[in-house]
């Protein structure tokens, strides 16, 4: 079993792994199982794609306790972490999808930063 990091940064985002609290500058909030380890595995590649497979054996590291339909459990996490995410940091950090590919976090504040 792969050991897991007791906090995770991305941007102005902090994911702590023992209290499953998603904290940014404007509040914080606690996840649920599920949402939670979707947005570990998506933090944990830090930027990099993540297919929908890939999050789902992450978060159901055993194929018995998968769900029938994981790829929608996925995608159903996603939604709740993008609403809260909207919410707390704006634009600044978003959940991207590449169609048919999967997902990564972006930080746009470097994007906007870089170009500048």
């Amino acid at each position: 079993m792969e050991e897991t990091m007791p906090r995770l940064t991305f941007g102005q985002m902090q994911l702590d792994s023992e209290t499953q609290i998603l904290s940014t500058p404007r509040g914080s909030v606690r996840l649920a199982r599920n949402d939670f380890l979707v947005m570990q595995a998506i933090m944990r590649r830090n930027g990099r794609l993540a297919s929908v497979s890939e999050i789902a054996e992450e978060v159901w590291q055993y194929p018995r306790n998968e769900p029938e339909f994981s790829n929608v459990a996925v995608r159903r996490s996603i939604k709740k972490l993008r609403g809260f995410m909207e919410l707390t940091v704006g634009s600044q950090c978003a959940i991207r999808c590449e169609r048919d590919c999967g997902y990564h976090l972006v930080n746009r504040q470097v994007v906007m930063e870089d170009v500048a």
